[in-house]
C-alpha cells in the first residue's frame, strides 16, 4: 500500500523502498515463526507462545527502514486517522500513554492465546494495533504483518498460498476500513470492542488464502 506521508524520502523512490521494506518484512515474518516454533514446539493448539513486543517493533523497524527518523521507536506526538479530504475518523490514545496500552495489549495476548483460534487472535490484533495507533506512521503495514506472524504460529506453520493475508486485507481495503470503524465505535460507545465483524473478515480472508494454493498437479511419466 503507497504512502506519501514518510519523514525522510517521498515518491516514486519512497513506494520503491516501501516494496522493498515488505519483501523484508515477509522473510522475517517466516524467520520469526520459524524460530519460535523450533524453540517452543506446536501441538493442535498451534504454537505455545506468541511474539513479543521487540518481534513487533523489528517488524516496524524492517518495513519503514529509510522511510522514517526513527523506525521501531513508539511515537513522541499526539496523531489523527482521517480520510483523503481531511475528516478524523480516530483519535488514537495521547502518545504518552502508548507504552502502557502495548504492555496490556501484549498481556492481552498472552491471557487469550492458548484458547483463542487464529481468526479470534488475527482480528484482535488487526483492531487493536491500529486502534493504539503506536507509530508515528506505519500502523497498518505493522500491523497486518503482526498479525500475520501469529496467525501462522496459531496454526503451528508458516500457511501456504499464494495469497497471504496480509495482501488480502490490502486488497479488501474498504471493506478492512469499515471494519475497523464498527469495533472503535463500539469501543467508544461501550469501552469494549466488538469484533464480530472483524472476525468473519479475518475468517472469509484467510479462506480465500487457503483456496490460492496450487492443486499439485499428478506426476506423469
Amino acid at each position: 500500500m503507497k504512502d506519501d506521508n514518510w519523514d525522510l524520502i517521498t515518491g516514486d523512490d519512497a513506494h520503491e523502498i516501501e516494496v522493498l521494506n515488505y519483501s523484508s518484512q515477509v522473510n522475517t515474518i517466516e524467520a520469526l515463526v520459524r524460530y519460535i516454533i523450533h524453540h517452543n514446539g506446536a501441538d493442535e493448539n498451534g504454537c505455545a507462545n506468541h511474539p513479543n513486543e521487540m518481534s513487533f517493533r523489528e517488524l516496524h523497524r524492517i518495513g519503514t527502514l529509510f522511510l522514517l527518523k526513527a523506525p521501531g521507536e513508539y511515537r513522541q506526538t499526539s496523531v489523527v486517522v482521517a480520510k483523503e479530504d481531511g475528516t478524523v475518523v480516530h483519535a488514537p490514545p495521547e502518545h504518552g500513554t502508548v507504552p502502557d496500552h502495548m504492555s496490556k495489549l501484549f498481556s492481552d495476548l498472552g491471557l487469550m492465546w492458548r484458547s483463542a483460534s487464529a481468526v479470534e487472535i488475527g482480528a484482535f490484533l488487526l483492531w487493536r494495533i491500529n486502534w493504539v495507533h503506536p507509530f508515528k506512521n506505519g500502523n497498518g503495514r505493522t500491523a497486518r504483518a503482526f498479525c500475520y506472524a501469529c496467525v501462522c504460529l496459531k496454526f503451528g506453520f508458516v500457511l501456504p498460498g499464494t495469497a497471504t493475508l496480509i495482501e488480502l486485507v490490502v486488497k479488501n481495503r474498504q471493506e478492512y476500513q469499515h471494519v475497523l470503524n464498527l469495533a472503535d465505535a463500539s469501543q467508544a460507545a461501550t469501552g469494549v470492542a466488538d469484533l464480530t465483524a472483524m472476525n468473519k473478515f479475518v475468517d472469509r480472508l484467510l479462506r480465500e488464502q487457503f483456496l490460492s494454493i496450487p492443486i499439485s498437479q499428478p506426476v506423469t511419466e
